[in-house]
């Protein structure tokens, strides 16, 4: 990962990955809406372009395991005979994620796992990931040090968010927040590549031991932050107008849990019986009710 390549190819995978939770998220919520149901999270999602028995494949674990293998072996038969701790830290981290691939492929098929093993294997990954570039810095300059450091500031909170969407799966905001985070994560990375190493020409060349130069990549990755909230507004306008509620219909979606058909929805603070949640979710309401 020492230079653009390695930089842009795991920024390229967690963009994937963070648009697809996004897309899938959304229209799991939309659906859920549609039927009068409850929103339930999962750590991975079924493939809507699949078709015939395709269906019942994992194709999002099959896909995490072939492109984390892929770069694990990248990584290391490219800076063979001798690959230095840096190269061998890179191939650990697609080691975790080729791991939480795997579990999901055996949950999948009804592994005799505990509950949720699929979310605790995707944080341990997210969680080993930034132990490694919290450890990856030793004698590098300001700057290098600062973006790497905000990069772990992403993969911290993604673990958070993890720990508490496999706590609470009927929060839909979770849930996108995993997919914002992951997509912010994939394109930082591909930030940290353009200024360590997108400047061949020395005049246009980052000065990595500049204070200003800290506050400069501060701002452009505030509009990495802005540019992935507005991406993820459009993702749930177009989603929205795809998944619009006809009058009367009454649909079923991946993920669902059969309720009532009703028309309006409000923001409530539900308590069940088997499980007390203090994270607000989508339930139906009937018409009568009044705030």
């Amino acid at each position: 990962m020492g230079d653009f390549k390695g930089h842009a190819l795991p920024g390229s995978l967690f963009l994937l990955y963070g648009l697809w939770w996004a897309v899938c998220v959304t229209k799991r919520y939309l659906l859920c809406r549609r039927a009068g149901s409850r929103y339930i999270s999962s750590a991975t999602f079924p493939c809507p372009c699949a078709c015939g028995p395709l269906t019942r494949l994992p194709i999002e674990g099959f896909i995490k395991v072939g492109l984390s293998g892929f770069g694990m072996l990248a990584e290391i038969i490219f800076n063979l005979p001798h690959p230095s701790m840096g190269i061998v830290q890179h191939a650990t981290m697609y080691f975790f994620f080729l791991m939480s691939g795997i579990v999901d492929i055996a949950s999948h098929y009804g592994a005799p796992l505990p509950p949720a093993t699929d979310y605790i294997a995707l944080t341990l990954a997210f969680a080993v990931e930034g132990l490694l570039f919290a450890n990856h810095l030793h004698g590098r300059p300001m700057v290098d040090v600062h973006i790497h450091v905000l990069l772990v500031y992403v993969i911290a909170l993604t673990v958070v968010c993890l720990i508490l969407e496999a706590k609470f799966q009927k929060s839909s905001l979770l849930s996108m927040a995993r997919a914002y985070l992951v997509m912010l994560q994939g394109s930082w990375f591909w930030g940290v590549g353009v200024i360590l190493y997108g400047h061949p020409n020395d005049k246009t060349a980052w000065k990595l031991d500049d204070e200003m130069g800290v506050m400069q990549a501060t701002i452009y990755f505030s509009w990495h932050c802005a540019f992935h909230f507005i991406l993820l507004f459009v993702v749930f306008v177009v989603m929205g107008c795809i998944y619009r509620m006809p009058p009367g219909a009454r649909l079923n979606g991946n993920g669902v849990e059969n309720g009532p058909k009703q028309e309006e929805y409000r923001m409530l603070k539900i308590e069940d019986d088997e499980d007390v949640s203090d994270i607000e979710f989508e339930k139906p309401v009937t018409k009568g009710f009044t705030s």
